[in-house]
């Protein structure tokens, strides 16, 4: 074996471990735009951190049974209840709309075994005062559930999935406003 070919040896580790190096401080570089959407220092178009806007929104009711439960879901996701009040500034307001899609149906006796819930909530944040709308957006999610033929069982299957709905779209909300709201 020549001197030449031992070199070429280890010239080929050597670069390797460049090429990683390189790559490790291109990422840790890129690392320093990152911004954590939650953070108290990340700054809000409506005034101080998102964090403070989203709890300064207001909730007021949502008529309906499964705008009773997104409202309630929507306090807990924006306040988690163990803040302060903060003064608010900013109003929440929506309309929920659902239908029942039939998925399967038992041909012996004509029932649908199961179905999906569709629940769609259009909404929108305003300024309270003003009327300026900070941030907006249609938001859909799709549950199922199996029906019985028990009747409360299939009632309660149902409010089940309303409940599911209800989470899934505070959840969804959350972050398109907090996403709407930083600068």
């Amino acid at each position: 074996m020549s001197s030449s070919e031992i070199a070429g040896r280890d010239a080929g580790p050597t670069r390797r471990s460049l090429a990683l190096v390189a790559a490790l401080g291109v990422a840790a570089l890129a690392g320093g735009c990152f911004r954590p959407l939650y953070a108290e220092s990340t700054a809000s178009t409506v005034g101080g951190s998102v964090r403070t806007a989203l709890r300064s929104i207001e909730f007021p009711e949502i008529k309906g049974l499964m705008g009773h439960y997104l409202r309630n879901e929507l306090v807990f996701e924006f306040d988690g209840g163990n803040e302060p009040d903060a003064p608010k500034t900013l109003k929440f307001d929506a309309s929920l709309a659902e239908s029942v899609e039939v998925v399967t149906v038992d041909y012996a006796n004509g029932r649908a075994d199961s179905a999906i819930l569709v629940a769609t909530a259009t909404w929108k944040v305003t300024r309270n005062g003003t009327g300026e709308i900070v941030s907006s957006g249609t938001n859909s999610v799709r549950e199922p559930y199996e029906r019985s033929s028990q009747r409360f069982a299939t009632v309660r299957a149902a409010r089940d999935a309303q409940i599911r709905a209800a989470k899934n779209l505070a959840s969804l909300i959350r972050g398109q406003i907090a996403a709407d709201l930083t600068s």
